[in-house]
């Protein structure tokens, strides 16, 4: 219901300017290309792009059993950054299946660093996820090394292009676009809700779990792989929207507790309906200027834990 009074706020809401059932089956032809072939499909982005963040965060944190874990911890989004300013860098205009190569060279060096990552971190043919967790930090700050030495030498136009992609956005135009990513999101999310039960028993620790029938090792690959699916197919699109993955499963752990079974699919409708009403925001706030959804979603994750650690100092010191 949340995220539905939301998209219907966000859809009549614009740098254009407010619109109405009246104008919008008027006819007249601006409106309606704005309507149905921007807004529309933009909110289906944000839905998207909001509830696979949020959904991969809470399967990542389970994982990990680390409240701070989430798709940017494991590399992902430094390794689509790279991709993406490859590709602007080198010029490459010709897509494929309708994608744009930036979105392909994002995708794809967001899953060979899963992958590599994935691989540093067996020890003894089993992954340590301490050492996963590690490997993935380590790989953002090499690939921010490397994007910022890229975009030393790009030229005004490149560094600019890369610059708005990194901030991450989610102006799109079509449905194409969505309907391709959903390709990708749907098994990835389809994954992660199969296992909530699992990953719940995994929460009373390995050998617990796996007393009680859990292979741990084959749900450890199925969130690596799911995560990484869904994510790196949001993010080679609309590039890394930060904190979505972080702050909507701490809210919903505040709310309802740890149950994944429940955890998991609030996180995704929740995670649609808060990057959703970003997006309404930063195309309003100051209009006709809009401003990156990236830099919306960064203010308002970084007050949230600002104000978790004070609230939790403050419990701390009664």
């Amino acid at each position: 219901m949340l995220w539905l009074i939301i998209s219907l706020i966000s859809v009549f809401m614009g740098t254009y300017g407010g619109a109405s059932l009246g104008t919008i089956f008027s006819g007249d032809e601006l409106t309606n290309t704005i309507f149905f072939k921007i807004r529309i499909p933009r909110v289906l982005m944000a839905t998207v792009a909001g509830g696979t963040l949020a959904i991969s965060g809470a399967a990542l944190q389970a994982l990990f059993r680390n409240p701070l874990a989430s798709p940017f911890t494991l590399g992902i989004s430094g390794g689509a950054s790279l991709g993406a300013l490859v590709a602007i860098r080198l010029g490459l205009a010709v897509g494929i299946l309708g994608f744009s190569m930036v979105s392909i060279m994002a995708f794809v060096f967001a899953l060979l660093t899963m992958l590599f990552v994935y691989s540093i971190s067996k020890v003894g043919g089993v992954v340590a996820t301490g050492r996963l967790l590690l490997a993935g930090v380590v790989m953002n700050f090499l690939y921010s090394a490397f994007v910022l030495f890229i975009q030393f030498f790009s030229n005004f136009t490149e560094s600019l292009q890369t610059m708005r992609w990194i901030m991450g956005s989610l102006d799109i135009v079509g449905f194409g676009v969505v309907w391709k990513t959903l390709i990708f999101v749907v098994p990835g999310c389809l994954i992660l809700l199969s296992i909530t039960k699992d990953m719940n028993l995994f929460g009373l620790g390995d050998d617990v779990a796996s007393s009680l029938g859990v292979n741990v090792r084959k749900m450890e690959k199925q969130i690596y792989f799911a995560t990484s699916l869904a994510a790196g197919a949001v993010i080679s699109v609309t590039g890394p929207i930060g904190f979505v993955g972080l702050i909507i499963p701490h809210i919903l752990r505040m709310i309802v507790g740890v149950d994944n079974r429940i955890i998991v699919p609030c996180s995704f409708l929740l995670g649609a309906s808060f990057l959703t009403a970003a997006d309404t925001v930063s195309r309003t706030l100051i209009s006709p200027v809009e401003i990156p959804v990236g830099i919306i979603t960064a203010s308002i994750g970084g007050l949230f834990f600002l104000w978790l650690l004070i609230r939790t100092r403050k419990e701390v010191i009664v």
